[in-house]
């Protein structure tokens, strides 16, 4: 599911990341959950994005959600998917245990892209970051 249909000619050199006001495309909304232990472990929706691609989603979670991490993130994304998470040395290192015990600093961020096209307003409550008006 492409979010930049057709990208200027101004905007191709530079990499399919990068889109200006003369291109052609189309916002999705994403779901944003965080998890305490583990990606496979009880996760709680944080809200939605609405955004052009999976790299401004990705970026604005890296950016605003971790607080106080070394700079050293795992980063996978699929197609529909995408998770960010503190890297496994440094999970182990604030020694956090299987009860949540820590539930103010979530050490990972699932991402799902709406496949069903719901619309915005039929989507569960929750915060909403639209990334489309910057």
């Amino acid at each position: 599911m492409q979010m930049i249909i057709k990208q200027c000619d101004n905007c191709v050199p530079k990499g399919k990341n990068f889109y200006c006001k003369a291109c052609d495309k189309t916002a999705e909304v994403f779901y944003i959950y965080c998890y305490y232990i583990n990606r496979f472990s009880e996760n709680t929706l944080m809200g939605r994005m609405k955004a052009f691609t999976w790299h401004d989603v990705l970026e604005y979670v890296k950016n605003n959600f971790f607080h106080n991490h070394s700079g050293e993130l795992d980063i996978n994304c699929e197609k529909n998917f995408a998770y960010i998470e503190e890297k496994s040395s440094h999970k182990l290192s604030s020694n956090r245990s299987t009860n949540k015990s820590d539930r103010n600093h979530p050490i990972g961020y699932k991402i799902y892209l709406n496949k069903d096209n719901e619309s915005i307003h039929d989507t569960p409550k929750g915060d909403f970051w639209d990334l489309t008006l910057t």
